[in-house]
């Protein structure tokens, strides 16, 4: 689904994250004046990053930035325009030398960047696939973690659902170091099917420690006992309709309603209070979380023949899609990834959101989420019974806790169930998958805990929880 350059970075090493993990690597300060900085990041090809450098200036700043890969882009913002934000996918294994000049006030501070990019993580690392809904959460939740560690440490990193590059659809990802190449997992069932494989690594440890998942635990899924997975909550989101600002669609749609568009037994929009024109009912891929959770939520077991899905190659929350380009269009969207996109994030470098030669979708700049790209596009989310899915405005919107509660969800964290565990996390004594997750996922670990976490959660749309890090 999304193409869009998210930032992955690590406070000591940034080559501790990736896409999804990829750290927000603590930013390198410097005061105008000073000896120039050398600054050294790590990086995973083919995931994700993001690190900052800092110029102290008491006035503006000017950047020019040289040696970047194709697929990494630098932007500035913040305080005076001195942090320059240099984010994207390293594509090759190697070693990139990056020249940053920050000139402010007759002063050029030159940062000298010399990044090493990995072929793949390491065995002990904390590696994840699966939800496209998720995805730039648990990014930027990767991006803090790894921050808070020391360079030798498990660090976390997940593969985006589609290749963040090309965007191309299961194409072939190395999850980690010794371990088989796999056809990367596209949507939450996917993902969860690839960590119930338990493949190891040559020395032992799981090749996958974790799938992000936008649905809850499905009749097929392992049990929640020993050799099966745990989920783990993680926040709160809420799903509802989309269809295009012009459209034929009325303003509120009831659940019955919603079945009937999609068994196809309504199929114009006049029989439900729009204007006349043949409704075209579209859901997102097989495998997809947010696909299983909606059906299920409008009770309906088999799409009628009128529903598409793009020839299975419809990714969610994507209003972008050149099928969705119609007034007629009604599609299901993740209420927090659609504040995310429309309030937090940077805009596309063109309007249908399409990837430039290199694979770029948009510049991120440091005061928006480094993790998304605005490709909403110009859908607008419907109500359900009358009620909006978001409240406030602007940069305060937030998912209405009022909407009917039968359309919201958790979003979860699975991984292999530990018998030695009292939450059945993977913990720190001889872990099922041999990596600690409990610091990662528990609820004392960084995503239930940490004040960071908590503010990301927010800024990419969904909702802290009460019961983050509980198991089922």
């Amino acid at each position: 689904m999304r193409k869009v350059i998210v930032a992955a970075a690590t406070a000591a090493t940034l080559g501790t994250l990736g896409l999804a993990a990829t750290a927000q690597a603590e930013p390198t300060s410097h005061s105008a004046g000073r000896a120039d900085p050398a600054v050294s990041k790590t990086v995973v090809a083919g995931i994700p990053a993001a690190f900052e450098v800092v110029d102290s200036a008491s006035s503006k700043c000017t950047w020019t930035v040289t040696g970047l890969p194709g697929p990494v882009t630098a932007g500035a913002g913040l305080t005076n325009n001195c942090t320059d934000l240099i984010d994207g996918v390293f594509p090759t294994a190697g070693t990139v030398h990056i020249t940053a000049k920050a000139t402010a006030g007759g002063t050029t501070t030159t940062f000298t960047i010399t990044v090493t990019v990995k072929a793949s993580p390491g065995e002990n690392d904390a590696t994840g696939v699966g939800s496209d809904t998720i995805t730039p959460l648990t990014d930027a939740l990767a991006g803090g973690y790894n921050g808070t560690v020391a360079a030798s440490a498990t660090h976390e990193y997940t593969w985006d659902a589609v290749n963040p590059i090309t965007g191309a659809i299961g194409d072939s990802i190395a999850e980690k170091a010794d371990c088989p190449s796999i056809p990367r997992p596209d949507g939450s069932s996917a993902g969860i099917n690839q960590l119930a494989t338990f493949t190891t690594s040559t020395s032992g440890p799981y090749c996958t420690n974790f799938a992000r998942s936008s649905r809850p635990r499905g009749t097929s899924d392992p049990a929640f006992g020993p050799g099966g997975v745990a989920f783990v909550n993680l926040a709160g989101d809420a799903v509802s309709w989309s269809h295009q600002k012009t459209s034929n669609a009325p303003a509120s749609l009831t659940p019955t309603q919603l079945n009937e568009i999609y068994t196809c037994s309504v199929t114009n929009w006049s029989q439900v209070g729009g204007k006349s024109g043949t409704i075209a009912p579209f859901l997102p891929q097989s495998g997809s979380g947010t696909l299983s959770f909606w059906l299920a939520a409008i009770g309906v077991t088999t799409p009628g023949p009128c529903v598409s899905n793009n020839n299975n190659v419809l990714e969610e929350n994507e209003g972008v899609n050149p099928v969705l380009q119609t007034p007629d269009a009604i599609f299901p969207y993740s209420v927090g990834d659609f504040i995310a996109q429309s309030q937090h994030s940077d805009k596309c470098l063109n309007t249908a959101c399409t990837a430039n030669s290199s694979g770029v979708q948009c510049k991120h700049t440091p005061q928006k989420n480094k993790f998304f790209c605005d490709v909403h596009g110009t859908m607008v989310l419907g109500k359900i019974s009358g009620i909006s899915p978001i409240t406030g405005s602007g940069s305060t919107e937030t998912i209405n806790t009022s909407f009917p509660s039968t359309f919201d969800r958790t979003l979860f964290n699975v991984v292999p169930y530990d018998p030695a565990t009292s939450d059945h996390i993977p913990g720190a004594t001889s872990p099922v998958g041999g990596v600690n997750l409990e610091q990662l996922f528990g609820a004392t670990g960084y995503d239930c805990t940490n004040a960071t976490a908590k503010a990301d959660i927010a800024h990419y749309g969904f909702l802290t929880i009460a019961t983050c890090g509980a198991t089922s």
